[in-house]
């Protein structure tokens, strides 16, 4: 990405940031490590420990006092507030896990009915867990051919009860499909419930015009700043708009989550993504929309290959995900994701029909061609016979549910054989990772076709959250 060339706009994080490196303070508080790191050879271990933490800088008496005095936390995120066209938003160190978690706590309560997407990340179960709300779970579309989801629309609501409490929907999904999230605000505003929106892997979207969450109409999202934007790992956004949930319930609920040690740092990279993203984002994530769509271009022309586009899903695209869909190339995509590591490229996640990538506005003209380049060659060196596919299970689960998650989470449990625990309830989950779905949570029953998931998934990925990670027992409601 280019210089922006633009005005500089206000930075009360980073500024303070700044300033407390210059002081070259040497406190008398926590971290341990006294700020003294970034200076070679200060102390002991500076060659082994320096480069690791030599910009840790924390929040409390580090970039502000121990009082926050200096409130360059609150004017940062009142900045974030103002660019995504939020009311109140909150900066987070535990990634969009502790989004959709606190998220979950402040829309839901015990015994609540929470409608949730089942292609929703793991950390909706601790927001159900932690906030004792039941699930009635909801599946998107999916795609007739390719197996994959399309996203939540409003006839997935349909049969909800009145009483629900909230909807929670994942847009956009793992592999880029993006929900009508318009529509469904509609939807649920009509019966009073509020929308929220899990748009971890769309932060670029809120900086284009009429496609953030927020600018659709809905009252709660969580988004990450690591994965499409350029913050620290971990470091991400929630936020509320309008009447339907109330800014002080989400800040209980994020102060339920956070830690009371924050770093600064984490925090400062926020701001200055919110800062880029206000000089030249629109701009910058059109022309990464553009190498990515040169990239598909050049894919379309591999005999076989399915580019997931707007076109072929029939619902917009994530312009900056790549996606591609491998049967009639005879193609594993496991396989030619382990080629990419093996070349320094990891991929999101893979199964055998797909593969799915992530890029960003720091991927270059010469790179995004250089892999497309690099996916024909693999592709064609591992091209076999086309061969039917096998949709990732994970995407068409329909739970049984027996008791909520947070019941079956704190009910006493044994462990028995995996093969035994057909009919039992799971007092734990399995999922797979990436992408972090999960195929059983706790309270749900244990069916056949679930334990064959469950094998089937291990044999390609990691499962993860499970007690025995061979997957050969379960924990169950005793």
């Amino acid at each position: 990405m280019t210089d922006c060339g633009l005005p500089a706009v206000s930075t009360p994080l980073v500024d303070a940031w700044n300033r407390a490196r210059e002081r070259g303070a040497h406190p008398l508080q926590v971290p341990g490590h006294k700020n003294q790191y970034w200076r070679p050879g200060a102390v002991p271990g500076s060659d082994l420990l320096g480069p690791l933490i030599r910009d840790d800088i924390t929040l409390q008496g580090g970039v502000d006092d121990n009082a926050y005095s200096g409130g360059y936390l609150l004017q940062a995120e009142a900045l974030w507030a103002r660019s995504v066209g939020a009311d109140h938003v909150r900066f987070l160190l535990g990634g969009s896990s502790q989004g959709n978690l606190a998220g979950l706590v402040a829309i839901g309560s015990p015994g609540a009915v929470v409608a949730v997407d089942r292609t929703s990340h793991r950390s909706a179960l601790s927001g159900l867990v932690v906030s004792g709300s039941m699930p009635a779970w909801i599946s998107p579309v999916i795609h007739p051919e390719l197996g994959l989801p399309l996203g939540v629309e409003p006839g997935c609501l349909a049969g909800l009860a009145p009483t629900t409490a909230a909807v929670f929907v994942t847009a956009p999904s793992y592999v880029g499909t993006i929900a009508d999230v318009e529509a469904l605000a509609r939807h649920c505003h009509d019966r009073g419930w509020p929308l929220a929106i899990d748009q971890a892997w769309g932060a670029h979207l809120a900086f284009l015009p009429g496609r953030g969450a927020f600018e659709q109409g809905a009252d709660l999202v969580t988004t990450s700043v690591h994965k499409a934007l350029m913050g620290y790992s971990a470091t991400a956004v929630v936020g509320v708009r309008g009447s339907l949930v109330q800014g002080r319930r989400l800040d209980q609920a994020v102060d339920l989550t956070t830690t009371t040690s924050p770093s600064g740092t984490l925090f400062a990279s926020i701001d200055a993504t919110r800062a880029i993203m206000d000089q030249c984002g629109q701009r910058e994530i059109e022309r990464a929309a553009a190498r990515v769509e040169a990239m598909r271009v050049r894919l379309r022309r591999v005999a076989g290959l399915v580019v997931v586009d707007d076109a072929v899903a029939g619902v917009p695209c994530d312009p900056l995900k790549l996606t591609l869909w491998l049967p009639r190339t005879g193609v594993n995509g496991s396989v030619l994701a382990q080629a990419l590591w093996q070349l320094g490229h990891g991929v999101e996640s893979s199964d055998l029909d797909s593969i799915v990538m992530t890029m960003t506005v720091v991927d270059d003209d010469a790179f995004c061609a250089q892999v497309a380049d690099l996916l024909v060659t693999l592709i064609e060196q591992q091209r076999q016979a086309p061969r039917p596919p096998a949709p990732a299970a994970l995407w068409q689960v329909t739970p049984e549910v027996v008791l909520s998650p947070r019941e079956a989470f704190f009910a006493p449990r044994r462990r028995i054989p995996m093969a035994e625990a057909i009919g039992e309830v799971s007092a734990e989950q399995f999922c797979p990772y990436p992408p972090g779905i999960p195929l059983l949570a706790p309270g749900e029953r244990v069916t056949a076709e679930i334990v064959r998931d469950i094998e089937q998934a291990g044999t390609f990925v990691r499962v993860a959250y499970c007690g025995d990670p061979t997957l050969r027992t379960i924990e169950v409601v005793a």
